[in-house]
């Protein structure tokens, strides 16, 4: 949900140490969730020196996570991307509420409930054209080849250079979430 009190969400990413303008994921690192191509990706916009945005990555370890802090210390951008580890349900909806963008790059999906909860916080959503994901992200967030790093890299930067793409984004996701909800699943 959109939270008013931005000095909780601000306390949060002090304690994780997030200071600046940032892309967001959240999900356990394993490869179906493709974070190593975001990271490869984000590699790519870093090369920019006005590109200042930090890469946030929430969630806890899964299996052959360690490929991908090998590939963040190849890539020499361990000052750029921020492991949180695990956070609480309070936690993750700070970081979404002050995200710049969700990136959500996953092979497969059987739903991918984190563009749901990014979508009904405000924030705008780049996300795989695979999968499930396609159905739930609808025509509110931007949609990249995943299996292409420079998709990727070309979409972040295209909604995070555009103001009002990222605000016609917002008001898409906010109401392609109302579309949502346990009662109509169970229904």
């Amino acid at each position: 949900k959109l939270l008013e009190d931005k000095k909780k969400c601000e306390k949060t990413l002090k304690k994780f140490g997030v200071k600046n303008n940032y892309i967001l994921t959240v999900g356990t690192l394993e490869p179906r969730k493709n974070i190593k191509g975001l990271v490869e990706a984000f590699s790519i916009l870093c090369s920019n020196k006005d590109f200042k945005a930090s890469l946030v990555i929430v969630g806890g370890k899964g299996w052959y996570y360690e490929e991908l802090f090998e590939k963040i210390d190849y890539l020499k951008l361990q000052d750029r991307v921020i492991f949180t580890g695990y956070a609480s349900e309070e936690e993750i909806l700070h970081f979404y509420n002050m995200a710049d963008l969700f990136v959500y790059p996953s092979f497969y999906e059987g739903f991918g409930l984190p563009l749901l909860e990014a979508m009904v916080c405000g924030c705008p959503v780049l996300a795989s054209n695979v999968s499930s994901i396609p159905e739930v992200v609808g025509d509110a967030g931007h949609l990249v080849d995943p299996y292409n790093i420079n998709d990727i890299a070309d979409g972040i930067l295209k909604v995070l250079s555009n103001e009002e793409l990222k605000g016609r984004m917002i008001s898409l996701g906010l109401e392609r979430s109302k579309l949502f909800s346990w009662e109509k699943c169970v229904n």
